[in-house]
């Protein structure tokens, strides 16, 4: 698993349980990642866990605060990366988000896996969705104010069609194996998000 709660000699033991709380939660679920399970992945004490976290609740919504905390840390999208070449800009952008997504899929899963039991941690993970679809909307509003694109685009519908496209791509990858509808992040971009990007030129 890649993801980016970084993990380095000074970490302390809460981001080594939200870590293994992660991997487990990915491959078992979140019924199946057991506070033993958590800690023997994390190499501590059952007890650790409760000490820091009080019960396996309590570590998930730490879980997805921090993902959240990290979103607002860093940015999806370099914006010393546009250079106002609407395609090539286009293709950062998504590439941004396949990259965000894809150093996030355990946590953006499970937004979805347990969203029924959870429906406060749903509405936590919607942040993400909603940070990128404006990120978006910020960028076509400049470049239609400077004639870059087409007048009739409606800046925030065609953000949510690009928000639609992206996730769509990253859940197919990440939830079915059927090569037909596997598809490489290069050949997606080339083609899917390139097409797309046209569609918006003036």
């Amino acid at each position: 698993m890649k993801e980016m709660f970084l993990i380095s000699a000074q970490s302390n033991l809460s981001d080594k349980i939200v870590l293994a709380f992660l991997d487990l939660v990915q491959k078992e679920g979140y019924k199946g990642a057991t506070t033993r399970k958590i800690a023997q992945a994390a190499g501590v004490n059952e007890s650790t866990i409760f000490r820091h976290f009080k019960d396996k609740k309590n570590l998930l919504y730490a879980t997805v605060n921090k993902f959240i905390d990290t979103l607002e840390a860093q940015e999806i999208v370099n914006a010393d990366k546009l250079t106002g070449d609407i395609e090539a800009d286009v293709i950062t952008i998504s590439k941004g988000y396949q990259t965000y997504a894809n150093s996030y899929q355990a946590i953006i899963l499970l937004g979805i896996r347990e969203s029924v039991d959870f429906p406060e941690i749903n509405e936590t993970i919607s942040q993400v969705p909603i940070y990128f679809k404006n990120l978006f909307a910020d960028y076509l509003q400049e470049m239609k104010q400077k004639k870059c694109i087409s007048p009739e685009v409606n800046p925030s519908t065609q953000a949510m069609n690009f928000f639609w496209l992206n996730f769509g791509y990253f859940l197919t990858q990440t939830k079915f194996n059927d090569k037909e509808l596997k598809i490489e992040e290069t050949v997606f971009l080339e083609e899917n998000i390139r097409f797309f990007a046209k569609s918006l030129k003036a």
